[in-house]
């Protein structure tokens, strides 16, 4: 996958806080990545030692260097490697002696990894650091599907009666109204009207504004937007492991109920989400068709997915992971 265009742009690997002392394991767009820490902070190398092909994660760190467990050699935090114990002092070690250093910032609490010379930089998140909002994260999910199919089913509206009646949708209610889709700079955007209830009266229904922002290739960013001003946002990045596999990491923020317990918010989305997970990894090929002939589309409800599908092509995508 040397020639992915998925390897220019940022995925989250890891949670920060796991990666201690010892090498961590990760897998990107099946590339095996191994993460240490050097001086502490976060470095990722190709997971393979240049000298017989062992994993470098089955090692340890000595001295702020990364010791491949086989026959010892150290690799500094730029993949060279400084020392090799079979080898007199007096030998020199060979420049070819190194291993691939990727790309990898820490952010959100999160440990991100580009494999390449990146395209733009790791998505904003404004919120996250605001006072006058609560952020909190949910955790990686581990699904068996690609990342392009889990962005696609959560800006699907059509499917809420079927996949959440009760919650998010109504079967006697089924009938999406056009939604209009803009395209910006690598994101697409579109927003809807969705029924709720008052925080401070249940009984009452609000009409709140729903909107969606993609940012390519697998990042969501979702809001809720009620009549008073309460803003629910969810935050997802879908990293792929590989064309079958992910890792879904969820962040919630919102401006109000700041001193209430997270478990009630995190229950809901959790339930929404599995159900969702189900149905996802049922699908087939795993792999989002870029070609819209492969799938049949309807205009109006899948407006946002032909979008989505033909902007990812002109990344110059052919199989998305």
């Amino acid at each position: 996958m040397t020639d992915d265009p998925l390897r220019h742009y940022w995925h989250a690997v890891a949670i920060a806080e796991e990666l201690k002392d010892e090498p961590m394991p990760a897998r990107l767009l099946d590339v095996p990545i191994v993460l240490w820490r050097s001086g502490g902070k976060a470095v990722a190398l190709h997971d393979l030692c240049i000298h017989r092909g062992t994993r470098l994660s089955l090692g340890w760190v000595e001295n702020d260097e990364l010791v491949c467990r086989y026959h010892g050699w150290s690799y500094d935090c730029a993949g060279a490697c400084t020392r090799i114990p079979s080898l007199p002092s007096e030998r020199p070690i060979p420049r070819k002696a190194r291993v691939t250093r990727y790309h990898c910032q820490e952010r959100y609490g999160l440990i991100f990894v580009c494999l390449d010379e990146p395209r733009r930089g790791i998505v904003e998140f404004p919120e996250f650091d605001l006072p006058e909002y609560h952020t909190f994260f949910f955790g990686r999910h581990h699904w068996k599907t690609s990342a392009a199919r889990m962005i696609e089913n959560f800006m699907d509206i059509s499917h809420f009666p079927w996949v959440h009646p009760g919650t998010l949708g109504d079967r006697a209610k089924p009938v999406i109204p056009n939604i209009d889709v803009k395209r910006g700079d690598g994101e697409l955007y579109f927003e809807v009207q969705s029924d709720g209830r008052s925080r401070t009266d249940p009984s009452v229904v609000t009409t709140d504004k729903v909107t969606y922002r993609i940012i390519l290739p697998f990042t969501i960013y979702n809001e809720r937007i009620t009549p008073a001003g309460d803003r629910l946002i969810f935050f997802f990045l879908a990293s792929p492991i590989s064309h079958n596999e992910i890792d879904r990491y969820m962040f919630l923020a919102r401006n109000y109920a700041l001193d209430e317990s997270d478990e009630g918010f995190r229950k809901f989305s959790l339930e929404v989400a599995e159900q969702d997970r189900i149905v996802v990894e049922s699908q087939r090929p795993e792999a989002l068709p870029l070609d819209l002939s492969e799938e049949f589309h309807l205009r109006g409800p899948d407006n946002c997915a032909v979008v989505y599908r033909r902007m990812l092509r002109e990344l110059g995508i052919d199989n998305v992971a």
